[in-house]
């Protein structure tokens, strides 16, 4: 783990080097550099406030499926108890002696 996090570490370090190198080596005037990078992360946070909220609704969506799955075959591997038992008659009798029985 801690070399990965060292690797990424000295990309993002190489990364950044690499743009400030190039910045300061651009035949542009600051100001047009300026520019260009304010524009350039301005497109960036609209991309990744997109993929975002894809990715979001994209989950939600999942997980509905998941969660209805489940429901059905729950619902399918258990019985209705009501539907299985609305056919028993039990005297008042008998209903008292069953829940002495059982507690």
């Amino acid at each position: 783990m801690r070399k990965g996090i060292g690797t990424l570490l000295v990309g993002m370090t190489a990364f950044a080097g690499g743009v400030l190198a190039g910045l300061v080596f651009s035949p542009k005037s600051g100001r047009e550099n300026i520019k260009w990078v304010k524009d350039q992360s301005e497109d960036t946070r609209h991309w990744l406030e997109a993929t975002g909220r894809k990715l979001k609704e994209d989950s939600e969506k999942r997980i509905d499926r998941f969660s209805e799955g489940i429901k059905k075959s729950m619902k399918d591997s258990l019985p209705d108890l009501y539907e299985a038992t609305k056919d028993l008659d039990f005297s008042e009798d008998e209903e008292i002696e069953e829940i002495t029985k059982h507690g």
